[in-house]
């Protein structure tokens, strides 16, 4: 009996480690652009008509988070286009913003993060490419 119950735990761990290693990844880059530290977190090879978060964190030259921000994205597909969709990211915590959405078609993505600060805007342009 001890046997069958460790075997059918290790299954499940494997299912697990499987399940969570398709999307969990996350894949996180970061752009200085006049003093401001974008960071773009999102999931590694990520699959079209899928739901994808994005998290932008933001810093000040100083390191601290920015709270007062708009932020929101441009996704556009520069080998495809056919308009460009326009999350907004909502505030998550201290200098975190979150938004949701899916890539419509497999292929090279630009992600631009567009940051409106007081009379300033900020753009800082990323890269995904989106499985089938």
């Amino acid at each position: 009996m001890m046997g069958f119950i460790r075997s059918l735990g290790l299954l499940v761990l494997l299912v697990l480690v499987t399940a969570c290693g398709n999307s969990a990844i996350p894949l996180r880059e970061t752009k200085v652009v006049d003093g401001l530290s974008i960071t773009l977190d999102t999931p590694d090879r990520p699959k079209m008509n899928t739901a994808v978060d994005f998290v932008v964190l933001l810093n000040d030259a100083q390191g601290n988070p920015v709270n007062d921000a708009n932020v929101y994205l441009d996704l556009d597909m520069p080998e495809m286009p056919m308009g460009v969709t326009r999350p907004v990211a909502l505030p998550d915590g201290p200098g975190r913003y979150w938004a949701r959405t899916a890539y419509t078609m497999e292929g090279w993505w630009e992600i631009t993060v567009v940051v409106e600060r007081a009379e300033t805007t900020y753009r800082a342009t990323f890269r995904r490419d989106v499985l089938q």
